[in-house]
């Protein structure tokens, strides 16, 4: 009648992870790490604006 697996009957619960779940999960952590490694990069080379407001004393639009 109660189907649900409890913890002990977990095959990775208490340190007894296969070496192919611990590959996975390493596998997995790099390469969210260069994942957003690369997107960190991205946003840094894309991230210039041709826009900016001069905040100098004497702005250019105003000299004449």
């Amino acid at each position: 009648m109660n189907n649900e697996p409890t913890l002990e009957g977990i095959e990775d619960f208490d340190n007894n992870e296969s070496a192919e779940s611990r590959s996975i999960f390493k596998k997995v952590i790099v390469g969210l790490l260069i994942l957003g490694a690369v997107y960190a990069g991205v946003k840094m080379y894309f991230s210039d604006v041709s826009d900016r407001l001069d905040t100098s004393e004497r702005p250019s639009v105003y000299d004449k």
